[in-house]
């Protein structure tokens, strides 16, 4: 058996598979706290470790099902499981034991708790520094000496935190919360639509509630900040629960207790149900900040008007996590290494916008909100991507007959969508007028004419992914009206040419290297007259470095009606704001425009993928002019 099976996720796993028929990826992420490419990794072990006892196979369309061949030597297995499951659960429930002898005594010596667990002194020194580090991230301490008695001492409700995202299932696993108390409870929480993780944490937020309040440790006094929920609707729903819980047992809830089961409604997940959301105000507060966050990200406020829908549901979203930042509520994120993984565009905007809202109300925001942050943002940029493979109709010419050009049909077919039309021609019978209609032409030969729509050229055998970034390229080049430059496909290459990039003196500061950009670009045309002070004003709202090694200073600019990009590179690196700048890439962004919003996004793409080539950066500083640059910034998108 591999060493795999000593994960309490494993036996995770394999209940939710034997309580459903087909379970999703998804579902079994979430309900773990782990990635989706972790539970691949995971079953995958598991089907080897089964050698065809059994077999976790994953149907299209439905998901994951079990299937049990040897029902009596996968029981064998399960128990054994069940054997290393003690094992491995030890050292946690060990902690949860601690936390509970240290809740339910005013005082407890280091002897009497190693009694209790069972275990020898020197393990339990082990657990309690162990359990000291988790505490003292919610403000709560260990106080005392060992052999005359220790006491757990805090903020109630930074204890009951420390429950909630640590050891609820030890310590409340069992507990005896009467059952039509339950199910009234559930009936009033489903009339609000709440979504599955906050229904979860409002019934554990009721369950320590009670338990901690019976036992005479209810909450005495609250923050400022809380009792501003009191006039707000989540409260109401809260007394409305408080109201149940009083009707069946023989118990007075004091506000500051329905103030604590609000919490998980106040920071609950965006509702999905549109009626919910009418009730939902959205603040001029909240307003405000999002115009911050898409300035600060160098796009248009006027996108916030332009795709009203889109932010609209942004900015609920924004509103809900700042509560979570406000009232201390953490939300873990089982999906953020997939996020960093497959959106790393759209984690790095989450990030400026967290780095705006630290700026504004000096709250930090963890990795798991910039995570559920980046999903909005993954949807902004699939949205607004150019669909390079949306082509109603395409032409094909070929000068070897028809067989050929039949399998240059078939193979493109594989890059466009199945609904592009793709009409045939020879050489031959081929002219100008003929192919105005469509949006490419594909073409083997050199055409005698110049065609209106992009041209590339193929071998009858090609390459998809090659056409595919060609595609790419030549609706750029159209949509974004660009100078095609040969073989490029980088962006950033299309966008600069020798008069703007800029060799930099690493003797002066980021801010002297950049004004030095802009006076020059002004003087020649590309920026106006006015961007050097706008440029002032927004760095001094935050930060430009984008990423490692990278600067990105924006603003707008009202001397072209396109989209202005200039690079410096420092020979040797400098500091700025604590951090090392190889690179500037300096932006201009029009005031005015249909497309540039999409050409940013195109922008960012391509930094953060150079950004994660420490090599390529290198180099491109080392470049002693525009040629090399130029050459290097071609790499960016090589495979």
């Amino acid at each position: 058996m591999s060493d795999i099976n000593n994960d309490l996720r494993i036996v995770q796993i394999i209940d939710l598979a034997r309580k459903k028929s087909y379970i999703s990826l998804d579902y079994m992420a979430e309900s773990i706290g782990v990635s989706t490419r972790t539970i691949r990794n995971y079953i995958k072990q598991l089907n080897t470790d089964w050698n065809s006892t059994a077999e976790l196979v994953n149907e299209r369309g439905k998901g994951f099902h079990l299937i049990i061949n040897d029902q009596q030597l996968f029981d064998d297995y399960l128990e054994e499981l069940n054997k290393e499951k003690i094992l491995q659960d030890s050292p946690q429930k060990r902690l949860a034991s601690i936390i509970d002898c240290l809740l339910n005594n005013e005082t407890i010596t280091l002897d009497e708790i190693a009694l209790r667990l069972n275990i020898g002194r020197t393990t339990l020194v082990n657990e309690l520094k162990k359990a000291t580090v988790s505490l003292e991230s919610y403000s709560l301490s260990i106080l005392g000496k060992q052999n005359e008695g220790m006491h757990l001492t805090g903020n109630e409700l930074s204890l009951r935190f420390f429950i909630l995202d640590n050891v609820f299932d030890y310590l409340y696993g069992d507990y005896p919360l009467d059952e039509d108390i339950k199910e009234e409870l559930t009936n009033v929480i489903d009339q609000y639509d709440l979504e599955f993780t906050t229904q979860s944490r409002l019934m554990q937020s009721i369950t320590i509630m009670l338990d901690r309040l019976l036992k005479g440790h209810s909450i005495v006094q609250i923050e400022d900040k809380y009792q501003a929920l009191l006039e707000s609707n989540d409260f109401q729903i809260a007394t409305e629960l408080a109201k149940v819980i009083e009707k069946g047992l023989p118990i007075n809830i004091p506000i500051q207790e329905v103030l604590f089961i609000t919490l998980p409604i106040v920071g609950r997940r965006t509702p999905t149900n549109n009626r919910t959301m009418a009730d939902i105000k959205i603040t001029e507060e909240i307003n405000n900040l999002l115009e911050r966050i898409i300035e600060q990200l160098g796009f248009r406020k006027e996108i916030i008007h332009e795709k009203e829908e889109f932010f609209k549901d942004l900015q609920y979203h924004i509103t809900f996590m700042l509560n979570r930042l406000m009232f201390n509520i953490r939300l873990r994120n089982p999906l953020l290494d997939d996020v960093k993984q497959k959106y790393p565009l759209a984690y790095k905007m989450a990030e400026v916008a967290g780095k705006v809202i630290k700026e504004e109300y000096g709250l930090a925001v963890s990795e798991d909100e910039l995570g559920y942050l980046a999903f909005y943002f993954s949807v902004y940029i699939a949205q607004n991507e150019v669909q390079v493979r949306k082509l109603k109709k395409v032409a094909v010419i070929c000068g070897t007959g028809r067989g050929t050009s039949k399998l240059i049909s078939i193979q493109l077919q594989r890059v466009l969508q199945q609904n592009t039309e793709i009409d045939l021609f020879s050489d031959k019978e081929v002219t100008k007028d003929l192919l105005r209609v469509y949006d490419i032409v594909f073409s083997t030969v050199k055409l005698s004419f110049e065609t209106d729509a992009p041209l590339i050229m193929i071998n009858e055998i090609f390459d998809e992914s090659t056409i595919s970034r060609e595609i790419e390229k030549v609706t750029y080049l159209q949509k974004f009206k660009l100078r095609d430059i040969g073989n490029s496909n980088s962006i950033l290459k299309l966008l600069t040419n020798k008069d703007k990039v800029f060799i930099l003196d690493n003797k002066q500061t980021y801010h002297k290297n950049v004004e030095m950009m802009i006076n020059q670009l002004t003087k020649l045309n590309f920026l106006d007259a006015g961007f050097k002070e706008r440029l002032i004003k927004r760095e001094e709202k935050g930060s430009m470095i984008f990423d490692k090694y990278i600067a990105l200073p924006h603003t707008v600019n009202y001397q072209s009606n396109k989209l202005e990009i200039a690079l410096g590179i420092f020979p040797k690196k400098i500091q700025e704001s604590g951090k090392e700048i190889k690179l500037i890439f300096l932006l201009g962004i029009p005031n005015q425009t249909d497309n540039d919003d999409n050409l940013i996004v195109k922008i960012y793409e391509e930094i953060i993928q150079l950004a994660s080539n420490d090599q390529l950066v290198q180099k491109i500083a080392e470049s002693k002019n525009y040629e090399e640059v130029s050459n290097y910034l071609e790499e960016i998108n090589n495979k």
